[in-house]
């Protein structure tokens, strides 16, 4: 299995509100799922949102919205005849967001902009990991403070 954590140092395109509030987890991948259904439908993927329905998360709702969407596109578009799912996970040191893809090749999305998104990962005190093993899959992970 290969893993690969990414720490660049950047500025994110998308400026922080300020504001952080309780956030459903759940309607917030679901409102990004459906705006990603065509384009999954163009890759002959499809999408699952996991994320148990109760799940809330405080947090500012717009830079979540972007690093969520941007791990959704990544994944879409790095695939064909995929199944990608989107997951949730509260762990004592923080919680897990993760995008998982069984046909899928990351590698690709770092030089094509992926800075920007770690380091909106970063203003919400998180990061992303991306472990990719071949014939399995790739598993991204986006971990923050609870």
């Amino acid at each position: 299995m290969k893993s690969l954590s990414i720490t660049l140092p950047a500025t994110p395109t998308i400026a922080p509100t300020g504001t952080t509030n309780n956030v459903s987890l759940y309607q917030l991948v679901d409102q990004l799922m459906n705006s990603f259904i065509p384009l999954a439908v163009n890759q002959h993927s499809f999408i699952i949102n996991d994320v148990k329905e109760t799940f809330q998360l405080h947090a500012d709702e717009q830079v979540l919205a972007f690093v969520i969407g941007n791990l959704l596109n990544n994944a879409i578009n790095c695939s064909h005849n995929a199944c990608i799912r989107i997951e949730a996970e509260s762990k004592p040191e923080g919680v897990q967001i993760r995008v998982r893809n069984n046909a899928s090749n990351y590698y690709s999305t770092i030089a094509h902009g992926f800075s920007e998104v770690v380091a909106a990962a970063r203003s919400l005190g998180g990061h992303i990991n991306i472990y990719n093993q071949r014939h399995e899959g790739t598993v991204i992970t986006f971990s923050m403070a609870a």
